[in-house]
């Protein structure tokens, strides 16, 4: 049976609270640290209890908890960008021996413990915890999401308020023609939840009644009661997993004249290739004037897809020979440092029609992380003007290499990224040029939409939002710079900088 880890650990929270639950026994074991076998060696070796190595990516042998422990310290050990700084853990401790609930909440707790305990304990100047991405998911929900497929109902929504006063919005309608989800609903972008099964999303009370509906672990209908512009209306939708199309364009032409081309890019997953293809064709065969690139939503992916973006965007002359990402892994891994070009072509080799834009407008969010970032970045690097508009984005300049371990996929951070010029280390975001919030009062494309509207007026050389006089009130105040009230409900995990090493193989 496949259940998502993170749900899972919310679980077995809720049972235990956020410290140890009771003494888990469990055999004699030698300190993680005194075990000399690699990784390689100790991988796919599960404990019985542990209910998801059927989705193991490799053959797999019965071992215990210990064995998994032992496989987790080696990897991090090798692997770990910041191996230095693991701090040293007891693996007997009741933390990874959990007991008190059932089997599969006792299995998951004690390997979540015991991961995220080895995590660097370190902070940035600005108190931010230097890593806050290293996570674990089961394999089978990893394999869904970097495919594109994701369990919904087809919209991204937003959290406004908190308590009595929480507000549910809709902020991305994805174009879809599944039965059951929000675009053959006529759900629009800003329309409210009101209710959910006739609970109200204001119901301070059914918080988590609100939250499972909303973020769903397995097929499910719903019936909400949703604020349209047209008044109120009674929905069913049916959660299912599909594949989402994660990019969209359009042309569209300002009071001035000047024709823009618009994209909205959700995520560089494998279903973003086509749309993606398709939008920079059509740019080129219109002849656009102007480029904006909305990542306000994108919280990252593969970083070969941001590449090869680039390289539509910049175009040839720019970027041949050019170094869009350096990947810089730990001291003990120096030999897998690599210069990662601008891709001419996608993931599965499709060539890209490349423009060729010395400046263009970005649009930004504090949900616009790592592979995205890299984007900005990479451009930079080969002298592209970047205009960035919005919010501080969120800080990622680190990535990963999913490994699977007993149909746990594992994210572990193992390289940080600079671009062409040596320009890296954004831990606290990359600061945007004019302060902008997201508008969900009008449809994204639009040229009187907030962000778009601000790119617009910046390309007419009008004055916006003033960075320089937030950096005067000092870094801690960077993070908020351009932020609305409304905060994406999106799990955490799905910000990544990705390398997908068979792919790349592909392509070299």
């Amino acid at each position: 049976m496949n259940m998502k880890i993170f749900v899972l650990m919310w679980c077995a929270l809720s049972l235990c609270g956020l410290t140890a639950c009771g003494g888990g026994g469990g055999s004699a074991e030698a300190p993680a640290s005194s075990v000399k076998k690699t990784s390689a060696e100790l991988a796919q070796i599960c404990a019985a209890e542990n209910f998801l190595t059927s989705d193991a990516l490799s053959p797999t042998k019965t071992g215990t908890l210990a064995d998994e422990r032992h496989w987790i310290n080696a990897y991090l050990t090798e692997r770990y960008f910041w191996y230095k700084d693991i701090p040293v853990v007891d693996p007997l401790a009741a933390r990874y021996n959990v007991s008190g609930g059932t089997a599969r909440q006792n299995f998951v707790m004690s390997v979540v413990n015991y991961f995220e305990d080895q995590l660097t304990p370190l902070y940035t100047t600005t108190g931010s915890k230097v890593d806050k991405f290293s996570f674990q998911i089961d394999t089978a929900t990893w394999t869904n999401f970097s495919s594109g497929a994701e369990l919904g109902y087809g919209w991204l929504l937003v959290d406004e308020g908190v308590g009595t006063a929480r507000r549910i919005r809709v902020s991305y309608v994805y174009p879809t023609t599944q039965s059951g989800f929000a675009s053959r609903a006529g759900i629009e972008r800003g329309d409210e939840l009101i209710s959910i099964d006739g609970v109200a999303v204001s119901n301070a009370l059914q918080k988590d009644v609100i939250d499972q509906a909303i973020s769903p672990v397995s097929p499910v209908n719903h019936t909400f009661v949703i604020q349209g512009k047209s008044g109120l209306k009674t929905l069913t939708l049916s959660a299912s997993t599909v594949t989402l199309p994660q990019a969209e364009h359009r042309v569209v032409s300002d009071a001035e004249g000047v024709k823009w081309g618009y994209l909205i890019f959700n995520s560089h997953v494998d279903s973003a290739q086509a749309p993606l293809l398709a939008a920079l064709s059509d740019f080129k065969s219109q002849n656009i004037d102007q480029l904006v690139v909305d990542l306000r939503y994108n919280g990252g992916g593969y970083l070969a897809l941001a590449s090869a973006l680039a390289y539509g965007v910049a175009g040839p002359a720019r970027t041949q020979g050019k170094t869009f990402e350096t990947l810089r892994y730990n001291d003990k891994r120096t030999s897998r440092n690599e210069n990662m070009p601008f891709y001419s072509s996608d993931l599965d080799g499709r060539a890209i029609d490349a423009m060729n834009f010395s400046k263009i407008y970005v649009l930004t969010t504090d949900e616009t992380c790592s592979a995205s970032e890299s984007f900005i970045n990479g451009l930079r690097g080969v002298d592209v003007e970047v205009v960035q508009i919005g919010g501080t984005s969120c800080g990622k300049p680190y990535g990963f290499e999913p490994q699977d371990n007993c149909g746990i996929t594992y994210a572990a951070m193992e390289f940080d990224g600079v671009n062409q010029k040596g320009q890296g280390g954004y831990a606290d975001g990359l600061v945007p040029q004019c302060a902008a919030s997201d508008d969900l009062n009008h449809a994204l494309g639009d040229p009187n939409e907030a962000m778009f509207a601000v790119a617009i007026a910046r390309h007419r050389g009008l004055a916006c939002s003033s960075v320089a006089a937030s950096r005067a009130l000092g870094s801690q105040n960077l993070r908020g710079l351009g932020m609305s009230a409304f905060k994406l409900i999106k799990p955490q995990w799905q910000r990544g900088k990705i390398i997908n090493t068979a792919k790349l193989k592909a392509k070299s």
